[in-house]
């Protein structure tokens, strides 16, 4: 047994080189039967794959990849090839599965309003967990090459492959040398695949354009030396290269489409970036995430993404699964996965061209010492996905217009740098945001627990604490709660007793802006606050809120003075204000959930 390490360059600034590595990686586990341990680590300018118990006595053919079999393909019978996709069977099968899950959104519209909704409502989901017919799990990275109409260069890459099965030892000699080094010198390794063509040790190679869906940068047309020379004309690329990138999505390439009209849809492609990990344990992750990573509009995918990555590799790592201690050096997912190379492509009707080229990075301010903590950030990143994919105007309105848009940013923006101002500027505007759905009835936009809301923020910005731990930033915080959010939802149950105060985030945010104007309104808000609650006592109905006393005000006036951030304060007061304790977030009312179809076409 040897321990071998090999190199991919980091040359086109997108998920090009990842797909390449981990196309790599699936050759090397194949060729040694999935005996050798890899792990591939980012080193800035290439990625270096580790192989441990690397033993390669005796290379026999296999496939990198499958063959992708369309209807009448005479082909896979004239061959015999036998690991083949059909096209048109899958694309039956996903319309069954697209037809069943709409009849399944039919029966939860049904049960919603009754009294064990909730336990129907799970039984439903249960059925659509465990369908057994479901489409494959790689049928999105199918889909797109028959889109991106790469199925014809997808087919000489693999039987340039295929009809070599004799001279396969050759071919993996080139490709093993060809990254023993930093260097990856292509032309060498063309020169010597050249010379065993002439030698006849291979044979039936075909040339193999870069492909677009695997190489974003690689416009058409966009490489000649002269602006007003562009071309149509496809650009070269070197079809071991190409195989690999191949073999590669489809272990880490993610394809969802997304709506921007009326049976009109653009696509967008994620492949995650691997910074320091395992290979089995990152397709473990990335088959989980897969499965879980819905929507089809832009900025929730790229959030979704984010928060479902981080979760995944938190629940794999050995030390939460067996619930024991971590220890005692800290834990980032980053440190395992980067992120992901995002690209945007817009149908252009013939064609699919690449818009927006970016990378989203896991965040930075997870960071976990143990099984408690683990747990904490997994309960964390739920609420989250809750609260984010519920913004939206109606239960089956997913457009990421107007206000929306630029919330679901404002959040993206603090994901992915991890600068926690742009969460405090995020859950201001969602709390005016919640109030307005709230009002309006649609309940599936969701506030967040107060409990949960705390725990975060102690996680990420420790020098609030003496804010959060203030008694009287606790007690009117709680009287905010009771003015506006909690009194919405008694009133939707017929339960209401005081005046609902509508807008009063919006003025606890622009007075926010100075020092005396913030102790102003909040004075204003006390007195009143007060004077309806001593009515209430007055008419003798019932149980009534607690008032706010005197000394409240003053140990969060002093605070203001201390910390001299009034606007950080009327964020805060928002945050917890138009949150919810437990037992108010046990009786939210339920909505159904918008389940997602896949209508895109094969």
């Amino acid at each position: 047994m040897t321990d071998k390490k090999y190199y991919v360059l980091k040359e086109s600034g997108t998920y090009s080189n990842a797909l390449e590595a981990y196309g790599l990686a699936e050759l090397i586990s194949g060729l040694t039967h999935e005996k050798a341990k890899i792990s591939i680590i980012d080193k800035d300018f290439y990625y270096e794959l580790n192989v441990k118990d690397m033993e390669l006595s005796e290379v026999r053919y296999f496939d990198l990849f499958p063959y992708l079999k369309k209807k009448d393909d005479k082909e896979v019978i004239e061959k015999g090839i036998r690991n083949y996709i059909d096209l048109e069977e899958e694309k039956e099968r996903k319309n069954r599965y697209n037809d069943y899950i709409k009849k399944m959104s039919v029966e939860r519209a049904k049960v919603k309003n009754l009294p064990n909704a909730k336990a129907v409502l799970a039984e439903l989901n249960k059925k659509i967990e465990t369908y057994e017919d479901k489409p494959r799990k790689e049928m999105d990275v199918i889909t797109g090459i028959n889109q991106f109409k790469a199925l014809d260069m997808y087919k000489k890459a693999y039987f340039n492959l295929y009809d070599n099965k004799d001279g396969f030892q050759n071919i993996i000699d080139v490709v093993l040398r060809l990254y023993s080094d930093t260097t990856n010198n292509i032309e060498k390794a063309k020169a010597i695949i050249s010379d065993l063509k002439k030698a006849k040790k291979i044979k039936n190679i075909e040339k193999v354009n870069s492909l677009q869906l695997y190489n974003p940068s690689m416009v058409k047309g966009a490489h000649s030396p002269k602006s007003n020379d562009i071309t149509p004309k496809s650009v070269d690329g070197f079809w071991l290269q190409e195989c690999l990138k191949i073999a590669g999505s489809f272990i880490s390439m993610v394809i969802k489409p997304v709506q921007i009209a009326k049976q009109k849809w653009d696509n967008k492609v994620y492949v995650l970036d691997v910074n320091n990990l395992d290979w089995d344990i990152s397709k473990k992750v990335f088959n989980e995430f897969k499965k879980l990573l819905k929507g089809n509009t832009s900025v929730k995918l790229d959030i979704n993404s984010v928060l479902l990555m981080t979760k995944e590799l938190i629940q794999h790592r050995e030390d939460y699964k067996s619930n024991i201690k971590f220890l005692n050096n800290k834990y980032c997912p980053h440190d395992e996965i980067k992120g992901f190379y995002v690209v945007y492509f817009k149908n252009m009707g013939n064609a699919n061209s690449p818009t927006n080229i970016s990378f989203i990075e896991l965040p930075l301010f997870i960071e976990i010492n143990s099984d408690k903590e683990a747990k904490d950030w997994i309960e964390i990143i739920d609420e989250h996905l809750k609260i984010i994919n519920s913004i939206r105007n109606s239960i089956s309105d997913q457009d990421e217009s107007g206000n929306i848009i630029s919330l679901l940013k404002t959040y993206r923006q603090f994901l992915t740098t991890s600068d926690i101002d742009y969460f405090y500027d995020f859950i201001g505007r969602y709390s005016i945001f919640l109030m307005e759905q709230i009002a309006k009835k649609n309940y599936f936009t969701k506030p967040f627990s107060e409990k949960l809301m705390e725990v975060f923020l102690m996680k990420t910005d420790s020098k609030i604490s003496e804010i959060l731990q203030n008694q009287g930033f606790r007690n009117i915080a709680k009287a905010i709660r009771k003015s506006t959010i909690s009194e919405q939802y008694a009133k939707s149950k017929g339960q209401q007793k005081y005046d609902v105060k509508y807008g009063l985030a919006q003025e606890l945010l622009r007075k926010s802006a100075y020092k005396e104007d913030l102790i102003e309104f909040l004075s204003e808000f006390i007195v009143s606050y007060n004077q309806e609650t001593a009515k209430m006592v007055e008419k003798g109905k019932g149980k009534v809120r607690a008032t706010i006393k005197q000394q409240d005000l003053e140990d969060l006036v002093k605070l203001i003075d201390e910390y001299d951030n009034p606007s950080l304060i009327g964020k805060l007061l928002c945050a917890f204000g138009y949150s919810l304790d437990r037992k108010e977030k046990e009786d939210e009312l339920i909505e159904e959930e918008n389940n997602e179809v896949d209508e895109t076409n094969i």
